[in-house]
């Protein structure tokens, strides 16, 4: 459970710069206000009071004070009132109040000369918008000039969507209207629910402030050595800032309580190590998602996505168990993204040993569960205040934490505690149900049947949970001891339910058994529903493709029912009328097309796998070095997993309706798809993730696309399509491989138009499938020549290779354009050997692309 007091501290954190937000909006403070509280909480610069977003805060705070748990607002001193600890934080006069100055100096990552934006002689700061930190990344340590004219690419001021992530240029940039912005903003927050239990109505503040901070710069000027005021780089969100701050002040408070230190002296010594910064890995991941299974054709689909989600979980409540059991808020986790998470606890011993606890009990629990399959490490490094404002030392903190992070891979369990025989393994089995037949390892049982099948409680659990994913909209996690129908076979960590319905979520919650109420579909909208309540925002990548209206057009109904059974037939129809999800085979058949009354092409899958190239170098050394803070980290963590698990979706819900999102999240994406589709949706992926990098050609994109039969293992497919990525990362990175053909993805834009070229030819008759296939082998030969040529050995039996100039000669001339006149003729055959000539010199073996793309086009179905 949170502790009373620290959640206090994080609220008051997590607001003290809410001020910002409101004196931007222009909202008018009485005049008595200002006269009975402007010293209080303004400091005087020349005689002048400053920070006036201090005083703007205030008010916030007495404004809206029947909004806020009366829990929090209780029994407190002057010196611990949510108002003054929030407020006073550029004026402090208590201990508790200076922790949270001390937090955001350490969040802002710079101790700043104190000024007031409003007193700038420059633009006022409600006109500088957020810049982005991608456009300043380069690890060959090629930035620009650090000043703000000389980037070009900021975000809109509007609340967070899949569309408004995207920066655009200054010089198209519309307006910053915040005022309209901070109405609805204070719309939701007056409507933020379970304002009764404390811990879980902030979180829906979280992510309100998310949803509506995310844009807005956290600082827009500072002052010169000379005493002028300057515009400084706005890259860091206003949200970004204070969720760290709130993260560094509840590390710091509980630091001073635990050691009996809450004096302003002991909290003024920054040389003391307060603080411990945890790294958390998953290992087993991916091999636990694609584990070989028995027969799963029945549930592939739905195993594959409850697994997918189930790991997501696995480090989502991980990172969770951690912080409950030592009493700190959900924003102590800085970041949690992929199976990693990162968070600031207090170095006490008590967290120490706390932290320790809970790596074993989650280990304990992964191991009887899930044999090994998959398990968690810890790794720790402590850091003092000084070490983490210096821009050097902080550098080296997060080397030393890598460090650590890699060597704690090698011993990822305690051996002497889990290895030896498991003697009582096969005691579990019964004879009647035997083992269950989508994981063959556990055990099945009586009652979880699923289409005539019994299966173990974990294949139960994730089948279930794959099949409500789809078509539900919250998600509540609960106490295991919560009253839910519908709730897992094996609660998570012995400790977590999950609930997809929100039946008695009312007196769950009065009851203290909801630990998370999330929304895992708002944020696919357009727009907010400013008239609904507001609850925790979890991007949960569940899209899948489902039958709709558009499935009833003739052209594609009749490719979905090609070559089906009678009884198959009436399935179909029954699943576009209810909405039913499309199976691997149906996406496989949207790859077809008609030509001549006759079905061409290959009804294969599309396996498409990416990730970021140089991610550890980009964190070790993209940033300039005056600029390696805490919050340009946490901001570009946030900015990179935002692409992979908010614009994705979003991408394939609108746009892209037939691809799978098997997950996608941190740097990396996996997806499934009708293999042209899927190539469309790589060469879209790799578009929009570089307009979202702001072009930046030093932040690329590897992956590999592997095409496949529908009824391939998805272990086989994630094996395939993981070779082909590494494959483009060994060719140099930012590059795509398919086909076994690494190629960048600038020269496939050019392969697409000599497949158009290709396709012409062969729709006017110049050329024949069969030519296609004799350039097939020419493609071959050019590529042993490659291969000739850089081994440099030859014989005999590999000299043919290098005749291939002389047969593609030979092929054109015999066999192109054969049904046209003579004179003719041999001008459209010179013209295509010209052109087949130049691509195969520039190209080589990258022509098999699209050449094999044209020839699975042609194929008889």
């Amino acid at each position: 459970m949170v502790d009373r007091e620290i959640l206090k501290i994080a609220i008051a954190a997590l607001l003290h710069d809410i001020g910002k937000f409101s004196e931007r909006a222009s909202v008018e403070i009485p005049q008595d206000y200002v006269i009975n509280n402007q010293a209080l909480y303004q400091p005087k610069y020349n005689h002048r009071y400053t920070h006036r977003h201090s005083l703007h805060t205030a008010y916030f705070f007495d404004s809206f004070s029947k909004y806020l748990p009366k829990q929090i607002l209780t029994d407190s001193t002057a010196d611990t009132s949510l108002i003054n600890l929030a407020a006073m934080h550029h004026k402090p006069t208590s201990a508790e109040q200076l922790i949270i100055r001390e937090a955001d100096i350490l969040s802002s990552g710079i101790e700043r000369k104190e000024f007031e934006e409003q007193d700038a002689q420059s633009r006022m700061p409600k006109e500088i918008p957020l810049s982005t930190i991608f456009e300043d990344i380069s690890i060959n340590e090629n930035w620009k000039e650090n000043k703000p004219e000389s980037f070009k690419f900021v975000y809109p001021l509007a609340t967070l969507s899949p569309k408004s992530i995207f920066p655009v240029e200054k010089s198209s940039l519309k307006q910053i209207d915040y005022k309209t912005l901070y109405e609805q903003f204070i719309e939701l927050f007056k409507k933020l629910p379970h304002i009764e239990y404390s811990p879980l109505w902030f979180e829906h503040l979280d992510s309100l402030l998310f949803l509506f901070t995310s844009s807005i710069p956290s600082a827009t000027v500072t002052r010169d050595d000379a005493g002028d005021f300057k515009e400084i780089i706005t890259d860091i969100s206003l949200y970004d800032h204070s969720r760290l701050t709130a993260a560094i002040a509840t590390a710091f408070y509980a630091y001073h309580r635990e050691t009996n230190s809450i004096n302003i002296d002991a909290i003024k010594d920054r040389d003391i190590e307060k603080f411990l910064l945890i790294e958390g890995n998953f290992y087993g991941i991916q091999d636990f998602i694609f584990s070989d299974t028995g027969d799963t054709r029945k549930n592939a689909a739905k195993l594959l996505r409850g697994r997918s989600f189930y790991v997501s979980l696995l480090s989502e409540l991980a990172s969770d168990f951690i912080v409950e059991k030592i009493g700190l808020p959900s924003t102590s986790i800085v970041v949690n993204a992929a199976g990693k998470f990162r968070m600031i606890l207090p170095n006490t011993e008590r967290a120490i040993k706390l932290l320790a606890e809970a790596e074993n009990e989650i280990n304990d629990w992964l191991i009887k569960n899930f044999y090994g399959e998959v398990s968690i490490g810890i790794s720790s490094v402590t850091a003092s205040f000084n070490v983490l404002i210096d821009t050097e030392t902080l550098s080296d903190i997060g080397k030393k934490l890598g460090k650590v992070s890699e060597e704690r891979k090698f011993h990822k369990f305690d051996i002497l505690k889990y290895a030896g025989a498991k003697t009582t393994y096969l005691n579990e089995f019964s004879s009647e149900f035997g083992i269950c037949p989508l994981c063959n390892r556990r055990p099945a049982g009586d009652r979880n049947k699923i289409d005539d099948e019994h299966l173990c409680d974990v294949c139960f659990d994730h089948v279930n949970i794959g099949r409500n994913l789809t078509s539900k909209d919250y998600i509540a996690i609960t106490y295991k001891d919560a009253d839910l129908k519908d709730k897992l076979r094996i609660p998570i960590y012995n400790r977590y339910q999950l609930a997809f319905i929100t039946g008695k979520l009312r007196d769950l919650v009065e009851a203290g058994k909801v630990r998370h109420f999330w929304d895992i579909n708002s944020l696919w909208q357009e727009e907010l529903h400013l008239s609904k309540e507001l609850f925790s925002i979890k991007l949960i990548n569940a899209y899948v493709p489902r039958f709709t209206e558009e499935h009833k057009d003739a052209e594609i109904l009749e490719k979905l029912k090609y070559d089906e059974s009678e009884e198959s037939l009436k399935e179909i129809d029954n699943l576009i009328n209810y909405g039913g999800i499309l199976s691997f085979a149906h996406l496989g058949k949207l790859s077809l097309h008609k030509i001549d009354s006759e079905y061409q092409g290959v009804p294969a899958l599309g396996v498409f796998k990416a990730d970021v190239d140089n991610l550890g170098t980009i964190f070790m050394k993209g940033l300039r070095k005056e600029k390696r803070t805490f919050s340009r980290y946490t901001t570009l963590s946030r900015q990179l997993n935002l692409f992979f698990t908010l614009y994705v979706p979003y991408l394939c819900r609108t746009e892209f309706k037939n691809i799978y999102t098997v997950f996608t999240g941190g740097d990396d994406l996996f997806v499934i798809g009708p293999w042209k589709d899927t190539f469309e949706f790589a060469l879209r992926v790799k578009e929009d993730f570089s307009k979202y990098c702001c072009e930046n050609r030093e932040i690329s994109l590897s992956a590999g696309l592997f095409i496949t039969k529908s009824e391939t293992p998805v272990i086989n497919m994630a094996k395939f399509s993981e070779e082909a990525l590494d494959k483009a990362k060994q060719k140099g990175k930012n590059k795509l491989t398919v086909f076994d053909v690494s190629v960048s993805w600038d020269d496939l834009s050019k392969l697409a138009e000599i497949e158009s070229h290709l396709h012409n030819w062969l729709e006017e008759e110049i050329i024949t499938k069969a030519f296609s296939y004799k350039l097939n082998e020419i493609v071959k030969m050019v590529e042993e020549e490659i291969h000739l040529r850089q081994s440099n050995s030859f014989d005999l039996s590999s000299l043919n290779s290098l005749t291939w100039r002389a047969k593609l000669y030979y092929s054109t001339i015999r066999n192109v354009a054969k049904g046209y006149p003579k004179d003719k003729r041999i001008e459209i055959a010179e013209e295509v050997l010209t052109h087949l000539s130049l691509w195969l010199e520039k190209y080589r073996e990258s022509m098999r692309i699209p050449l094999w793309k044209t020839l699975y086009m042609r194929r008889k179905a």
